[in-house]
């Protein structure tokens, strides 16, 4: 679409309009995407709460091993777009190729140190005996296909960057449906135990990758295709990219690690308690949807609305944002406040893990009211140009909540309770001191003007943590 024409469908278009064109196929796309999660997390749970433990904390584990991939995806689709903007397509190519083929690299290397860690991963997390095995089992599954999945991340970014998004779409697709598939067929009809949710997750991957590439080479410039090992060479080029994705990814890996920490700290408290944690997360990304389309079509619209000094009508989008993901927030809150033990038990009917999991679906019912709007105001400070307020909250966020899990858990005497406890108290923080904030800090960061910084993903969008 050229400026003109995206110029014209804007300013046709009101607020709300606008809102749910961008917001709907991204929306869309995080339903497949948390479909498929759930899915898993159902399967597993019917092999028992040991093994929905076991998924849930070397989930957190992966989550920070999946941090680094940052570095040849977070940057990748900006770098891309800006040399396609300035007539270097064959350049744009070069960089696709480059960043989705070294990802596999750096992927295997992740895998490497994370194998090597993976001993004290286990000892952190109080598995043993039995559980330990299998819990080792899945997690050198979920290593050897690390590769594909950096792949995957770098792929997409690349995809998008070159103007192909609905290639992106179809690869990524393609993937979850492989997972959705094989997860069942494993799980309940080879009877592979947990390791075989692993082989599903890792073959999606790998066909995810596979389609990309096929589609990468339609998508690049003629005559630009370049030998593997000339993909892997002169990673100078890679610069831009790494100079934007280094920042996102070490912010992300603090983030990973405290909720890695969280889940070592929570392991004491047993395998309910953990496995409790895992299904709301699940539960609470399923309810929060169209937070995943909301955000970054407001972040579109404020953006538009700023690049042509239309102040007033961007912070409309804002409310009118914030108004939504609220509203649709509450009615999530409701379902799982009001009825948190049947929603519970679909995943999994053990009576102690319903018990545990219906306080924590609780609990949960209050930060979910405040988690969209987090994103929303996240996305709308990237908007303006002004990234710091969001990425300095979000880390002193982080930081704070193993203390305050400690403190909710053992001097408060709410135990293994403690970390939802600390997760939630923090989103509600963190949301309203970034709104503080952008009301504070939006007449000052446009006073000279909207100052447009290539943007990457939010933590949140990363570690797909609350």
């Amino acid at each position: 679409m050229s400026d003109a024409l995206a110029d014209d469908a804007f300013a046709r278009r009101t607020p709300g309009s606008g809102l749910l064109l961008i917001a709907l196929p991204l929306a869309l796309s995080a339903a497949v995407r948390y479909a498929v999660e759930l899915s898993t997390a159902y399967w597993i749970g019917k092999l028992g709460v040991e093994a929905l433990s076991i998924v849930t904390a070397l989930g957190a584990f992966m989550s920070l091993s999946h941090m680094f991939a940052g570095l040849t995806s977070a940057g990748t689709s900006a770098v891309i777009g800006r040399m396609l903007g300035e007539g270097r397509r064959r350049d744009a190519s070069r960089i696709a190729q480059k960043a989705t083929a070294l990802a596999l690299v750096l992927g295997a290397t992740i895998a490497g140190a994370a194998l090597a860690a993976s001993p004290f991963a286990l000892d952190a997390l109080h598995l043993a005996g039995p559980p330990r095995v299998e819990a080792a089992r899945y997690l050198h599954v979920l290593l050897l296909g690390l590769p594909f999945a950096f792949g995957m991340m770098a792929m997409s970014g690349a995809l998008v960057g070159l103007g192909a998004p609905r290639a992106s779409m179809i690869a990524s697709t393609a993937s979850f449906t492989v997972s959705f598939v094989m997860t069942p067929l494993l799980l309940r009809g080879l009877g592979t135990g947990v390791w075989g949710a692993g082989v599903a997750q890792v073959a999606g991957d790998a066909v995810g990758y596979a389609i990309g590439l096929r589609a990468l080479r339609g998508a690049a410039h003629p005559g630009a295709a370049m030998p593997w090992r000339e993909r892997v060479a002169n990673l100078r080029e890679l610069w831009p990219v790494f100079r934007i994705g280094a920042p996102l990814t070490a912010d992300a890996v603090v983030h990973g690690a405290v909720w890695f920490g969280l889940f070592a700290f929570l392991s004491r408290y047993g395998v309910e308690y953990v496995a409790a944690q895992g299904a709301e997360e699940r539960l609470t990304q399923v309810l929060n949807i169209p937070t995943d389309g909301i955000a970054p079509a407001a972040a579109t619209l404020v953006g538009y609305n700023l690049g042509r000094n239309r102040r007033r009508d961007a912070l409309r989008v804002v409310r009118l944002a914030l108004g939504v993901v609220v509203m649709l927030a509450i009615g999530g809150a409701a379902i799982l406040r009001l009825a948190p033990g049947p929603v519970v038990a679909w995943i999994c009917s053990e009576p102690e893990f319903v018990h545990v999991g219906a306080q924590v679906l609780a609990i949960a019912s209050v930060g979910l009211v405040f988690v969209g709007a987090r994103s929303v105001l996240e996305a709308a400070f990237g908007a303006t140009g002004d990234t710091v307020p969001p990425v300095v909250v979000g880390l002193v966020i982080a930081l704070a909540r193993l203390p305050l899990a400690y403190l909710f858990a053992v001097r408060m005497g709410q135990g293994g309770l403690g970390v939802a406890w600390a997760v939630n108290a923090t989103l509600v923080l963190q949301s309203l001191t970034l709104a503080a904030l952008f009301v504070v800090r939006f007449d000052r960061t446009n006073a000279g003007g909207y100052a447009p910084l290539a943007r990457g993903p939010t933590v949140a969008s990363v570690d797909g943590a609350p």
